[in-house]
């Protein structure tokens, strides 16, 4: 049974109608995100972990020690960790077996015209990715036109 948007209701026993209600994995961030943001970084991961598709690739823009990669990482943990990879600064990991989720690291430095392309034709056929960057002017104009970017404003 599902409440609001956030939570879920799960029975414990159904003899005695027990139940909770789970708060989401990711509520913590909702101090540190604009709320439209907030709301689109949950219905995002919960489509992944639903295995329905997402139209756009999230990139995570901000400066250092902004809690950028530490999202990543809690939304790797929540959806599961064998569902998802990393993908390094050259790219290759993406010419491997698709994945739930792949983080593309620091999605500006990403500058070869194929891997251009290849990320372009991945968001269009549905593949969800997260990218970070402190440099937002520098990510592809293509990529910048398919992604929805999350602003990371506060300092750790």
């Amino acid at each position: 049974m599902y409440g609001n948007k956030y939570d879920i209701k799960h029975y414990l026993n159904i003899e005695h109608h027990i139940y909770y209600t789970m708060t989401h994995t990711l509520d913590y961030w909702s101090q540190y995100l604009q709320p439209d943001d907030y709301e689109y970084v949950i219905e995002y991961v919960e489509n992944i972990k639903n295995n329905r598709k997402n139209d756009k690739m999230m990139i995570l823009s901000g400066p250092g020690r902004s809690g950028k990669s530490t999202l990543i990482r809690e939304i790797f943990s929540y959806i599961g960790k064998d569902e998802c990879i990393y993908c390094g600064q050259d790219g290759s990991e993406i010419y491997g077996p698709l994945y739930k989720l792949w983080n593309v690291c620091d999605i500006s430095d990403q500058t070869r015209k194929k891997n251009i392309q290849l990320f372009v034709n991945l968001i269009d056929y549905k593949q969800s990715i997260i990218s970070d960057t402190p440099h937002i002017e520098r990510v592809n104009s293509r990529i910048l036109a398919k992604a929805r970017i999350i602003q990371m404003e506060h300092i750790f």
